[in-house]
């Protein structure tokens, strides 16, 4: 969807005094070309009240409605011009489009039909392979995505729903060869490459997940997230822990929707610590100080709230800081990493907690170190971590999808080395992947 060629009149400067209703629709969608969205619309309305039946601007505004999120409003406006002109082949696409955001996919998929029927375009080939996919329907959505490709071999879109469509057959060599071509064909966006390593890791194939990102490392040698997958995948070269670039990118990245997400996963991490927290704590009334290390969108914020008598959360991402502002439970939230904001509070916090944060670290001494340092006499600690399957001499690794998993024992011991007293670790279920559980360490320490 494009307001690029959504007219072909050349677009002239506004002339002095009154503007024509043609100079009004050129202006209107030179400003809306340059990203002027408010005046855009008030001169598209303005042509509509002169002339309410005017198609190029039915569609242009209806185009600026979706853009704007207005997803209902673009749908009728559509709608209505379709009423007018129901052979529009590029505005029943645009409609697709529309429908498709609001996740009517049967809806949107006949508006592409009748896009196809009307003029049949490599984009509206594309457009409907997206549906198929969402429906599940691999198999068709591949052989669309060939419709589109005949018409235009060098397609972008095409390319990239065929490499997905490919991948989620497990065809993986095709997959993977289809997602290199779009690759070079689309420009870079995060996500849509990330989408290619995340099928491959499903499928269990981290080498291929490899070529994908060295690939991507050719476009951009310094992307945190290339660079920490590449070492996960790889098994080379593995860091400490997790940069801060790519921890504060990562989780800005899904802050809004990852509250959602994890509730899909049956995510139970910030449960456990709290129960674990109970156990370990008198009854609550409001005593302690306490401090949530990657606090995130703030899951064990409320959970904790009863024993705090003030609650202070640290997390390297503002998107996840925002949102757990947004539980109006804690007194401090600080944009920082958290072993060197720990550092600035010695003997300040009577418990500290991190549910599944420190999966992003891999050596946990300097953790174990300024924890026991932020802690008061007597004060606990409270936190998971992912499991390690046992393989001999092995005691942490950078796993495929980018955390690292730990043996419980040997975490165990390097708590202990920094001076804390460490309950024997639990075995824990954190949520589920792909339906398979994730077995985790729950482990509580104290500071003598």
């Amino acid at each position: 969807m494009s307001v690029a060629n959504a007219h072909e009149t050349a677009t002239p400067a506004p002339g002095e005094g009154r503007m024509t209703i043609a100079e009004a629709v050129a202006y209107g969608i030179e400003r809306h070309q340059a990203g002027d969205l408010g005046l855009a619309e008030r001169v598209y309305e303005a042509v509509l009240e002169r002339d309410p039946d005017r198609v190029d601007v039915l569609n242009v505004l209806g185009i600026l409605k979706y853009q704007c999120g207005e997803l209902d409003a673009a749908a009728a406006t559509l709608q209505r011009l379709l009423e007018i002109d129901p052979s529009a082949d590029g505005v029943w696409n645009n409609l697709g489009n529309v429908l498709l955001k609001r996740g009517e996919l049967g809806r949107a998929g006949e508006a592409f039909k009748r896009s196809l029927q009307l003029l049949p375009t490599a984009e509206a080939w594309a457009n409907l392979a997206r549906v198929y996919r969402r429906l599940g329907d691999l198999a068709v959505s591949e052989q669309t995505c060939l419709q589109a490709l005949a018409l235009a071999p060098d397609h972008g879109p095409a390319t990239h729903n065929l490499a997905l469509a490919l991948l989620g057959q497990r065809r993986i060599e095709e997959g993977v060869q289809a997602a290199l071509k779009a690759m070079q064909l689309l420009q870079p966006r995060e996500r849509r490459r990330q989408t290619y390593v995340q099928y491959l890791l499903v499928a269990d194939e981290p080498a291929q997940a490899a070529v994908i990102l060295r690939a991507w490392q050719q476009q951009e040698p310094d992307n945190p997230y290339v660079l920490h997958h590449l070492a996960a995948c790889t098994g080379a070269a593995m860091p400490e822990r997790a940069s801060d670039d790519y921890v504060e990118k990562e989780f800005d990245s899904f802050a809004e929707s990852f509250d959602t997400t994890l509730a899909r996963l049956n995510y139970r991490a910030p449960q456990i610590v709290a129960e674990a927290v109970a156990a370990a704590l008198p009854p609550a009334a409001r005593q302690f100080d306490i401090l949530d290390l990657g606090c995130g969108t703030g899951l064990c914020g409320p959970l904790l709230q009863p024993w705090a008598r003030t609650l202070a959360g640290c997390d390297l991402s503002t998107g996840m800081l925002m949102q757990a502002a947004g539980r109006g439970v804690y007194d401090e939230l600080r944009k920082a990493e958290l072993t060197a904001f720990m550092r600035t509070r010695p003997g300040a916090f009577d418990l500290a907690v991190s549910a599944d944060t420190l999966n992003y670290f891999g050596e946990l001494g300097e953790v174990a170190r300024t924890v026991q340092a932020t802690l008061r006499p007597g004060g606990v600690l409270v936190f998971t971590l992912e499991a390690l399957a046992s393989k001999e001499g092995e005691v942490v690794r950078l796993m495929p999808h980018g955390r690292y998993a730990h043996d419980g024992a040997h975490a165990r011991q390097v708590f202990e080395q920094a001076g804390l007293v460490v309950d024997a670790p639990v075995g824990v279920v954190l949520r589920e992947e792909n339906k398979v559980p994730v077995q985790g360490w729950l482990v509580t320490a104290r500071r003598p």
